[in-house]
């Protein structure tokens, strides 16, 4: 065995073990959300005390309890709705920068791509929501929508013009001469060019906006639009002892996240990969 097998071996039994470091925190969470309240409590990573009618009473108390059926709903509807909202002004907005290359355009880009450095202030944007009458109600889904997006596109908006530089500019010059509309041009032929990266745009918005905390604390706290992720603070405060509750609840609300990227992973890889080598 040559010095290059030797090496490609040890990388890879370093993967292997790192891999087993990052999902023993998952394996113990799910372990213990079969488990007792007693057992649970003990946080030990063991098969001691699981039991089928232990993880149906868990799973049950906490769908029940957390209302997780009209949760996953919101979250679902907030989720949809901020990342069509961010994939079509992002890969819009990077088509323009793209293809108009003046000072102006360049001085856009820079200034979206600024937006990947500065953390959001949830205290003023909070406030500037409160002055529209978008913090109650149905205004407070719109103002949440519009802050995931406004949050989600700098990232979005730097992907999409890594990948469209890779895209000739002959092919809209051909679309023109044949009497297509710009926004025929851009979502008969350059849209649909995009769409290794637009999955990856799309996972990407999906994680972000599912898994938020912050936002949905501030502006989606209410019983009525609750989302998935804020059930857990439940379980975090009134139930703070009932560890096994936790951590069925954590598995439940991370499970559709998990099972979407598993499946969509190779495509996440790709798009990135595309953006990186084309941009």
């Amino acid at each position: 065995m040559n010095k290059k097998k030797i090496k490609q071996v040890v990388f890879e039994i370093m993967g292997v073990l790192i891999s087993f470091l990052v999902l023993i925190p998952f394996l113990m969470v799910f372990l213990n959300s079969m488990k007792s309240k007693r057992q649970a409590n003990l946080l030990q990573l063991s098969l001691t005390g699981i039991s089928w009618e232990q993880f149906l009473e868990n799973y049950g108390t906490v769908i029940r309890e957390a209302r997780l059926v009209s949760s996953f709903l919101n979250s679902a509807v907030v989720t949809f709705l901020g990342a069509a909202l961010v994939l079509s002004c992002a890969s819009m907005a990077a088509f323009v920068v793209v293809r108009r290359k003046t000072r102006a355009m360049k001085a856009v880009n820079n200034f979206i791509v600024m937006g990947l450095t500065l953390p959001l202030a949830m205290v003023p944007v909070y406030f500037m929501l409160s002055k529209v009458h978008m913090t109650t109600g149905t205004g407070a889904v719109a103002g949440a929508i519009l802050i995931y997006a406004a949050s989600i596109f700098p990232f979005i908006f730097f992907i999409y013009t890594g990948f469209i530089k890779g895209i000739s500019s002959e092919i809209d010059e051909a679309a023109i001469i044949d009497g297509a509309s710009p926004l025929l041009m851009y979502f008969g032929i350059i849209f649909p060019l995009l769409k290794p990266v637009t999955i990856t745009a799309l996972m990407h918005c999906v994680m972000s906006i599912w898994n938020d905390f912050g936002i949905s604390l501030y502006l989606l706290n209410s019983a009525k639009r609750t989302t998935a992720v804020l059930t857990t603070y439940l379980f975090m405060g009134q139930k703070a002892s009932d560890w096994q509750l936790l951590f069925a609840d954590v598995v439940l609300v991370s499970m559709p996240i998990v099972i979407l990227y598993l499946f969509m992973q190779k495509y996440i890889v790709a798009g990135l990969a595309d953006g990186a080598v084309k941009g």
